[in-house]
């Protein structure tokens, strides 16, 4: 695996700004998908319905955030994706409290 070409402490005062926002809109996007996601069903309590299309133009939105930092990570410091990166959409959906004990696995190797 490459190592990164820049650290974030190279970035110029602009290069950070435009970085920062990329992060801050898949945080966003992330944050505003995670109303789709299942919630403890409760006797007496209605269920959530979505909209398919308000889901997915929320998922294309997430998949165009994730695109663009990527690119920023690769243009202002060398970083490119690894082939084992899961999509953001991906770890949304099944990452909870109760899946915390897969942080203690170790990460694919890239061999």
């Amino acid at each position: 695996m490459d190592e990164p070409q820049k650290s974030l402490e190279d970035l110029s005062a602009e290069d950070g700004v435009v970085l920062e926002a990329a992060h801050k809109r898949l945080r966003d996007a992330v944050r505003n998908y995670d109303r789709f996601l299942g919630v403890e069903l409760r006797p007496g309590v209605d269920v959530p319905a979505h909209g398919a299309r308000e889901m997915g133009a929320t998922q294309v939105e997430i998949r165009e955030a994730e695109a663009e930092l990527w690119r920023l990570r690769e243009e202002l410091l060398g970083w490119r994706r690894p082939e084992w990166a899961q999509s953001a959409t991906s770890v949304t959906d099944w990452f909870s409290d109760e899946d915390s004990d897969y942080d203690d696995y170790p990460l694919p190797s890239s061999a």
